[in-house]
């Protein structure tokens, strides 16, 4: 009789009484087909949040069920989310799909790439009583032979700031396969007092191509102009060339590279070149988890023959579901920042070592206005042959971020 009743509804379209008909039988309801059936009539009646809910609980249980992450990503699709969308359907590629959904995601993939016309995100944090700054524990510093006693900010290890960044992106097609993209982005990070607040504005523009569906290049001129402090600090003008390549289902490539050119606004010294690279690779290994391996190189050209330095990070992380229907992103990683040259007012030709972890844990079956809680979490320890760059630091961010 059950079996009976339910596919007439289906058929005739009585999506509220299949809904009420499965509710009434819990047996059927928490079986991985009955949420996701539950899941497919609550989209269809529009209830798209309820939706995510019920699939996101059930994947915290259920990690390997890639119909379940493909239904994730055909709500973030409907509403537009394209980024968490693209997510959802990277890691349902990388379960057991059947052909068709795999074909139809594909579809997806390049209807997302097809429709960027405007693209606005928003991301919004609270940092309450961690470090705001390097956080030395250090008393004093010896300047030229000399000792300095370091004031109360120079050591401060607490204090709540806010944050808040925004991106606007917009691009026009000029073939199938040749587009321009331009976009800008700000940031703002709000400290107690003045002395550690940071701006931050940058635009870009330029061509992209697209040689297949699954691989894209792209070159642009970019700008950025920081102040720190209330105060200019400096404005860099330079190039910017990017590549991304799925290379099967499993495997996707990310390569950047930059030079830029910087104009201090505080010290002719650090005026000079910038240049560097970053290489990621994100191996999805189902629909609830992957990992991703990154290398990065900066140099710094300057003007002065004592500020030139270089800096070497390597990041290895990995994505996993964890209960509370959340998602966890645990980034292990080392840094080393190496000055060229002997530095006369320290005496030593500063050196750098830092190793961190960082955590961000987001819920994605809430939302506020469409927008997606998020904590972070980061801690780290730094080595330094100079009193000031011998630290530990802790951070704490509660957030939410939003794609329009």
């Amino acid at each position: 009789m059950f079996g009976d009743a339910l596919s007439v509804a289906l058929r005739s379209g009585d999506y509220g009484r299949a809904l009420a008909l499965i509710d009434s039988r819990p047996d059927v309801a928490i079986t991985p087909e009955g949420v996701r059936l539950r899941a497919e009539l609550m989209a269809r009646l529009g209830r798209p949040e309820e939706a995510l809910l019920l699939l996101e609980s059930h994947l915290a249980s259920y990690g390997s069920d890639a119909l379940a992450r493909y239904q994730v990503g055909e709500i973030h699709f409907e509403a537009r989310r394209d980024s968490s969308a693209t997510l959802a359907y990277r890691l349902a590629l990388s379960g057991h799909l059947d052909a068709t959904r795999r074909d139809l995601i594909q579809r997806r993939l390049e209807t997302m790439q097809a429709r960027r016309g405007l693209r606005l995100s928003l991301t919004a944090a609270l940092v309450p009583d961690s470090n705001i700054n390097n956080a030395t524990s250090a008393g004093t510093i010896d300047l030229y032979g000399l000792q300095f006693v370091l004031s109360d900010d120079a050591r401060r290890r607490s204090g709540v700031s806010a944050s808040i960044s925004a991106n606007a992106e917009r691009r026009w097609a000029v073939t199938d396969k040749l587009s321009v993209s331009a976009g800008a982005a700000a940031s703002l990070l709000d400290s107690s007092g003045r002395t550690f607040d940071l701006e931050q504005f940058s635009g870009f523009a330029g061509p992209e191509w697209r040689p297949t569906a699954d691989a894209r290049l792209s070159m642009a001129a970019t700008y950025r102009d920081v102040r720190f402090g209330g105060e200019p600090l400096e404005v860099s003008t330079g190039l910017r060339m990017t590549g991304d390549a799925q290379s099967d289902r499993f495997t996707q490539w990310n390569v950047s590279g930059h030079v830029d050119r910087i104009d201090s606004k505080r010290a002719r010294e650090w005026d000079g070149w910038t240049y560097g690279g970053q290489v990621s690779r994100t191996r999805y290994l189902g629909p609830s988890a992957f990992w991703r391996a990154t290398v990065a190189h900066d140099v710094y050209d300057l003007v002065g023959d004592e500020a030139d330095f270089q800096i070497g990070h390597v990041a290895a992380g990995r994505l996993i579901s964890v209960p509370f229907s959340a998602f966890a992103y645990i980034e292990p990683y080392a840094r080393v920042r190496d000055y060229q040259q002997r530095s006369t007012a320290f005496g030593v030709r500063r050196q750098d070592f830092e190793l961190g972890v960082s955590a961000r844990i987001s819920k994605r079956d809430w939302s506020f206005r469409n927008a997606f809680p998020f904590v972070q979490v980061t801690a780290s320890r730094s080595w330094s042959n100079v009193a000031f760059g011998d630290y530990s630091r802790s951070r704490v961010e509660f957030g939410l971020t939003r794609d329009f």
